[in-house]
């Protein structure tokens, strides 16, 4: 996969590995997640939404049987919810607005199987960004630690927002983390 957020695009030149071309695709799976060429997050969501509705069949089949609020709710957390908020510390800030709502609207489908209010996208992408940051900023082994680290302002206990000239960046993991740790 090749991604070029150039003006003028011209060809990629051909990769050999080994003596065979690699061959250039518009889109990814690593590790579980959805990459495309423009780093964008449709077909992720598209892929996330596809597991999460025929997760939601189970669920509605479970409700049919009458089976407790409780167990509803622990099937919904480890096997829906487990399902559509993998690797959300990614792709959570860069989705698209039509994207999260379709996946809000899927855990409020969920809801109202369950019996109760469920956490939406935002809520659970929020808790997951400040959670991983807090944990970069406590373990100096990790390799944003000493980047995070330099942001720190001197005068209080606030990071301060790196330079971000692209949109991209700055809807990206770190100034969006930063952004929600200050604002907590």
């Amino acid at each position: 996969m090749v991604v070029d957020f150039r003006k003028s695009k011209s060809p990629p030149s051909p990769v050999c590995i080994s003596g065979k071309d690699v061959e250039i695709v518009p889109s990814y799976r690593f590790l579980g997640v959805q990459l495309d060429n423009k780093l964008e997050w449709s077909t992720n969501t598209d892929d996330v939404y596809k597991k999460a509705m025929s997760r939601l069949y189970f669920l509605r089949r479970l409700r049919s049987f009458s089976v407790c609020s409780r167990m509803l709710h622990m099937f919904y957390q480890s096997v829906m919810a487990s399902t559509i908020f993998f690797a959300a510390v990614c792709w959570g800030g860069g989705i698209k607005a039509k994207d999260a709502n379709r996946l809000n609207k899927l855990i409020k489908k969920a809801g109202s199987v369950v019996g109760c209010r469920l956490d939406n996208l935002d809520e659970v992408v929020r808790d997951r960004m400040v959670l991983k940051l807090r944990t970069i900023m406590d373990s100096p082994s990790h390799p944003l630690h000493n980047t995070v680290d330099k942001l720190r302002s001197s005068f209080s206990n606030r990071l301060l927002q790196p330079r971000c000239s692209k949109e991209r960046y700055r809807k990206s993991f770190l100034p969006s983390a930063i952004r929600l740790y200050n604002s907590s």
